[in-house]
């Protein structure tokens, strides 16, 4: 029997429509540093300046080096000391050469690359403000931005250049840019023909103006950080204000969740210890930051994709071979894809045997155990996908379905990490243990958080469990599959409220959203729904302003629809909608290329893209397999779609909804205005199909 993840504050106070806060069961006092007998290391720059001492000949960046032909060639790595240096000889050049001071900002405008970390790094390095721009992001955004942060300073690439100069056109505030390739003579005279006043840097070309051995400033723990803008999905993004202290204690939680790390040395860590970690999710967003400040707090060597995320699985992994990954549910599903898809292509005895192997190994897992036999036989193949000696897999920015966490942990045979989080707490709050043996939910706080549940208008710290299988099949307040062992039973649920060090200090520039959001005792209010469950995990069942009522007065969730149905194989991104005039749902499916047309190839189904898309007999088994993946998740006959759109036009990462028409925000999430707008015939249409078949059979009745 496992211990619990949580334990309840029991001197707390009882306050009417709130549970109990809880916090972790091995930290009941709230932790913030990550090790014991130091506490002085309480900010990043603290402890990577630590991790530099001790691990100075190590490896900890690395990139893919440029071949004379164009391609990329094998990894080329920094060691710690040599990063600590650099590090430090920035920093002097950004504070005393371009004049940026102790509360100044830096902006980062590039993909991950060395060039990103190290300069997050420097600016820490002096006291400044850190200020990430998404690589994905427009002339818009980039303008917005630079404005809003008065940002004197921008480090970026020469491809975003152009874009940079664009927006700087409105940007006063801005005085230097600094490239991180070499300069030319072409980049000078493109600067200046844009904007005399811009000084224009490689940096290169800072480090080497620094005098050598010079001395950091760096922040205290209470110092102001960094400043993430959210990708919102509405309205322009807020600027999360996030001190060095906030930063730290999410990453030192997420290292204490190990069971074999004694609180003091990194060697004693079973899993990050020597550990290589593959960066690729943009480092502009919370969970790949908070990645970042772990890895360098553990000594881990980080090795950075080369920028092109279609040949991350096929190039850059199997090369690097990291032991450590992150990813989005939607990255781990396309391995699932094409692990399965794999498998039933060979068909025949190598079908039956994955299926027997699965289900056998399946029944080991879910006892906390593995059978090697299988693991030699399959699953090492199955391993090599990732490049074969990967031992921990992190999961967050959204819910893993309870299937495909326990597909990754029978074929990957490594713990599959969940957790739960936001920007406005530092990307952690609640997270599996290393050791859990639980899916579908996230875990339990991390060291440094408490969290308690509000009552909303439709959920409840009361709210008790239906008494019998019929009087769970006559509600629509509980979904999923009726549990027994909850019969008659108080299920406290409600909004997710956070506590604790890793919580930010307010958004910028923005104190009604601030006071909104956290409120007179620092309590982060989410806006997610979540459920306790009876070992201390925490589940998030639903989204406070995401739902939406039908005609009929019954409310549904278009997140939780999509997360059930985006399991189908042939869907790339689906969009859920409804309102209080309709009594159905309806919704717009971009099927996935790569899986249509290999399901051509196989049936002998000629025609592109676009033409089997516009097959109706292909929307018809689409829709049929989305249906079927819904009922699967349990969804109520009101939370299908009754009908559905296709979108055929994509790009060339396969997405019909994008970053680019602003219907996506650079963390992937659906800008449901904005869709509305685009599809709005389309909705009109199918509301208008569904009426006229209401009434043909009303008719025929």
């Amino acid at each position: 029997r496992e211990a619990p993840l949580s334990i309840e504050v029991v001197d707390a106070p009882e306050i009417e429509g709130e549970g109990k806060p809880r916090r972790n069961a091995k930290f009941p006092t709230l932790v913030s540093t990550p090790f014991i007998s130091r506490p002085e290391l309480d900010t990043p720059w603290a402890v990577f300046s630590d991790s530099a001492a001790r691990n100075g000949a190590k490896d900890c960046l690395g990139h893919r080096s440029y071949e004379e032909d164009g391609t990329r060639g094998d990894y080329i790595w920094e060691s710690y000391a040599e990063v600590h240096n650099k590090s430090v000889a920035l920093g002097y050049s950004l504070s005393k050469v371009c004049s940026i001071p102790k509360g100044g900002k830096v902006g980062i405008y590039c993909v991950n690359m060395p060039e990103w970390t190290l300069s997050m790094l420097a600016s820490w390095s002096q006291s400044q403000v850190c200020v990430p721009l998404y690589d994905s992001v427009g002339v818009d955004a980039v303008r917005y931005i630079v404005n809003h942060a008065a940002l004197p300073l921008i480090i970026c690439q020469r491809n975003k250049l152009q874009t940079l100069l664009e927006a700087a056109k409105d940007c006063r505030s801005l005085r230097h840019i600094v490239l991180v390739e070499g300069l030319t003579d072409e980049d000078s005279s493109t600067v200046a023909s844009s904007r005399k006043d811009l000084r224009l840097w490689s940096l290169q070309q800072l480090i080497d103006l620094s005098p050598g051995d010079v001395a950091p400033s760096p922040h205290s723990n209470t110092d102001l950080a960094t400043i993430l803008y959210t990708s919102g999905t509405t309205g322009d993004p807020k600027g999360v204000m996030l001190t060095a202290g906030n930063q730290l204690s999410s990453a030192a939680g997420c290292l204490l969740i190990d069971p074999a790390f004694d609180g003091d040395s990194v060697d004693t860590s079973t899993y990050f210890k020597d550990a290589i970690y593959m960066s690729y999710l943009p480092l502009a967003h919370s969970f790949e930051t908070l990645t970042q400040v772990s890895s360098i707090l553990v000594g881990c060597a980080v090795g950075f994709y080369q920028g092109d995320v279609r040949k991350l699985v096929t190039d850059d992994i199997p090369l690097l071979r990291p032991t450590v990954m992150a990813g989005v549910p939607r990255v781990y599903a396309r391995i699932y894809d094409k692990v399965t898809q794999g498998i039933a292509a060979k068909g025949g005895v190598a079908k039956m045997l994955f299926s027997w192997g699965y289900n056998e190994q399946s029944f080991w897992v879910n006892r906390g155990l593995r059978n090697p036999i299988w693991d030699a036989i399959l699953f090492r193949k199955v391993r090599a996908a990732l490049g074969g000696r990967v031992r921990l897999l992190a999961s967050g920015a959204a819910p893993l379905s309870a299937d495909l966490h326990h597909f990754l942990k029978v074929c990957f045979g490594c713990p599959v990490l969940q957790g739960y989080g936001m920007t406005e707490n530092c990307a952690a709050a609640v997270v599996m243990p290393i050791a859990y043996s639980g899916t579908g939910n996230v875990g339990g706080p991390i060291p440094c958080t408490e969290v308690k549940l509000q009552d909303t208008d439709d959920y409840k710290c009361t709210d008790v469990y239906p008494a019998t299988a019929s009087e769970f099949e006559n509600q629509v307040s509980f979904k999923g599959e009726f549990k027994p062992a909850l019969a008659g039973k108080v299920v406290p649920r409600g909004e997710v409220c956070l506590r604790g060090n890793n919580v930010f200090v307010g958004y910028f520039k923005n104190d009604k959203e601030t006071k909104e959001t956290l409120d007179s005792d620092m309590w982060l209010h989410t806006g997610d729904i979540g459920t306790w469950n009876t070992d201390g995990s925490l589940s998030i069942v639903d989204r406070k302003k995401n739902i939406f009522k039908l005609a009929q007065g019954e409310y549904v969730s278009p997140e939780a629809v999509e997360n059930s149905v985006s399991p189908s194989k042939f869907i790339g991104q689906v969009w859920v909608y409804g309102n209080s005039f309709e009594n159905y749902v309806v919704c717009i499916i971009v099927p996935d290329k790569e899986v249509m047309m290999a399901w051509a190839k196989d049936t002998g189904k000629s025609g592109s893209f676009e033409q089997l898309v516009a097959d109706k007999e292909v929307q018809k088994m689409i829709f049929d397999d989305l249906i079927a993946c819904g009922k699967g998740a349990k969804l109520r006959g009101f939370e299908l779609p009754k009908r559905c759109a296709f979108e055929s036009k994509i790009n060339e990462l396969g997405q019909g909804f994008t970053i680019e028409e602003e219907l996506l925000t650079p963390t992937l999430k659906l800008k449901r205005p904005q869709l509305l707008k685009k599809y709005q015939k389309q909705i009109d249409a199918m509301y208008a199909e569904i009426r006229a078949e209401e009434e043909a059979a009303k008719r025929a009745v």
